[in-house]
């Protein structure tokens, strides 16, 4: 199985520090917490609030984002308010107003395919809508406004990075099939894309209906079909991304017909040789980067071989 290059395990973390934070956090909710599922943030549940805490010291400006989003507005859709910001020793911190729902990967597997289908096409309207959105571009992290030269810089300094770890004829096909695919990388207008959808980061209610969409740390004005990078990854590999009791239950890739309102929504003009090319750059620096985090082994080998055989896309378009 693939290990997302995100995770962030709170038995990893300085549980000195965790402890102080924790405690602290129970007294600024004024309740009881509970650890939330995150990606390289400590999270803490109350009943009306949530508390996210970076781990790391000194960034300040971590939770821009959820800043920049705050005031967006989805029919239908619920989105995270930030009520509070600060910091508690040199670690940025954020309080958002907790929403209703449970988390998509405990609904989507007692729906059946009607509802998944009518879930989906949900999103993807809400995905719409949030496109429509002009955030302060000066509270995101990346620098995006010129989309090909950004994939391109993050290719090559991935690329450098794993040039000891990576096998020789990896790194040689790998070069190769970037400049093939990197010919479909012409700039596209941009959109606010959420860059990090799957089912952890939407509410859905019992009945299956799209209650609300969290988790804004990676969102990006960015040409529309980057909203399918995340989303195809999750779809490709779901037991990759949820809670270890669930691995089982996600055992197999999800219907990829599903995602057919996304792509109707992201591909826009894109043929589908282009919009396939340019999946394969992200996906292809994705899985760089999971191995200068992780190193090399079969696994690595066995999803290098998907990509670069081009047939990371196959069945989307």
């Amino acid at each position: 199985m693939l290990i997302n290059p995100w995770v962030r395990n709170y038995e990893k973390d300085d549980h000195a520090a965790l402890g102080r934070v924790r405690e602290w956090a129970a007294n600024k909710l004024g309740s009881n917490v509970d650890y939330g599922f995150g990606y390289g943030t400590w999270v803490f549940i109350g009943n009306e609030t949530v508390i996210k805490i970076d781990p790391e010291v000194g960034r300040s400006e971590r939770f821009s984002h959820e800043l920049a989003v705050s005031q967006m507005e989805i029919p239908g859709v619920a989105t995270p308010r930030v009520l509070e910001t600060g910091a508690l020793e040199g670690r940025a911190w954020v309080i958002l107003n907790r929403l209703d729902g449970s988390s998509g990967y405990n609904v989507w597997p007692g729906l059946d395919q009607g509802a998944r289908s009518k879930l989906t096409t949900q999103l993807a309207d809400a995905l719409g809508h949030m496109q429509q959105f002009n955030p302060d571009r000066g509270m995101l992290h990346a620098e995006t406004e010129h989309w090909a030269q950004h994939i391109r810089l993050s290719f090559n300094r991935a690329l450098r990075k794993v040039d000891a770890i990576v096998p020789g004829r990896v790194l040689t096909q790998s070069q190769g099939a970037f400049a093939q695919w990197a010919e479909a990388l012409e700039d596209r207008p941009q959109v606010l894309c959420h860059g990090d959808l799957w089912f952890g980061n939407i509410l859905v209610q019992n009945d299956g209906s799209l209650a609300g969409i969290l988790d804004f740390d990676r969102m990006a004005m960015a040409p529309a079909d980057y909203e399918l990078d995340m989303l195809l990854r999750f779809w490709r590999y779901p037991w990759n991304f949820v809670p270890e009791q669930l691995e089982a239950t996600y055992d197999d890739p999800l219907n990829i017909d599903l995602m057919k309102p996304f792509v109707e929504l992201c591909q826009g003009d894109l043929s589908d040789d282009a919009l396939s090319a340019r999946l394969s750059t992200t996906e292809l620096i994705y899985r760089l980067n999971l191995v200068n985090r992780f190193g090399w082994n079969d696994e690595s080998a066995e999803m290098f071989e998907t990509v670069l055989g081009g047939n990371w896309a196959d069945g989307l378009v």
